[in-house]
């Protein structure tokens, strides 16, 4: 019985650390992720997540993203109340199971992902290749779950294409765009972020015998068909001989 009670108690610890959003496992984390940053994951027993940003890649051109939005939930609502009192910030969103009209919560996720990799994959993001096959643990943040003020909710609704673009230096913003115009740029720190998503990367061979990141999954997922997880030592070699 005791270590039944032990067991019960690290399931509903290690369900805290996740939430189901739109049919997608967030992590819950009081650490600080961008989307589309390159980074480190840890997680303690699964009982507790982390993330520590290594680089933001070069995006020379935009990156399509999806967007969906939909009503909070009691327990989306306590994770939003913890988020915000860790963050030490006045909640800007109320809920209550008699609100007839709920707040919302927003998904944003990379949609082009062969648009990111074609970008990863650059001559002016090497250096972040480079930390990647040496690494070979290193994960990308690929969706977030953000609560935005109202008026900020109202321009996504309005927009009928998102990109991911970078048009400073190591920043990223969310461009909206209606009928092909860019109507307006959203900083993603103007909303609270509840959790995130990540990707691990799949390598492949060119027909030159250079690995190359062919794919991204999800990180509780493996790599498909020719691609692999790892370089693999043998040709790791042979590659720097070249």
């Amino acid at each position: 019985m005791k270590y039944f009670n032990l067991l019960l108690v690290i399931i509903l610890m290690a369900s805290c650390q996740t939430a189901k959003i739109n049919n997608t496992k967030y992590n819950v984390s009081p650490a600080t992720t961008e989307l589309g940053s390159i980074g480190q994951a840890t997680s303690l027993f699964k009982l507790k997540n982390d993330f520590e940003t290594h680089s933001f890649p070069l995006l020379k051109n935009n990156i399509r993203l999806d967007i969906k939005t939909m009503p909070f939930n009691k327990k989306l609502y306590s994770i939003y109340s913890k988020k915000a009192e860790s963050a030490q910030i006045k909640k800007q969103i109320q809920y209550a199971d008699s609100i007839p009209v709920k707040p919302e919560l927003v998904t944003i996720s990379i949609l082009d992902i062969r648009s990111y990799l074609n970008e990863l994959n650059s001559e002016y993001n090497r250096n972040i290749t480079t930390y990647l096959k040496d690494t070979e643990d290193g994960v990308v943040v690929t969706g977030l779950a953000v609560t935005f003020p109202k008026e900020t909710l109202t321009q996504i609704k309005s927009a009928d294409a998102y990109y991911l673009i970078n048009e400073q230096e190591k920043k990223y913003t969310l461009a909206l765009f209606t009928n092909g115009k860019k109507t307006s740029e959203i900083d993603l720190k103007s909303g609270t972020i509840l959790g995130y998503t990540l990707g691990r990367f799949c390598w492949a061979i060119d027909e030159r015998h250079n690995w190359y990141i062919a794919d991204i999954v999800d990180n509780d997922n493996g790599c498909k068909g020719n691609t692999e997880s790892k370089i693999k030592e043998k040709e790791r070699t042979s590659l720097f001989k070249m």
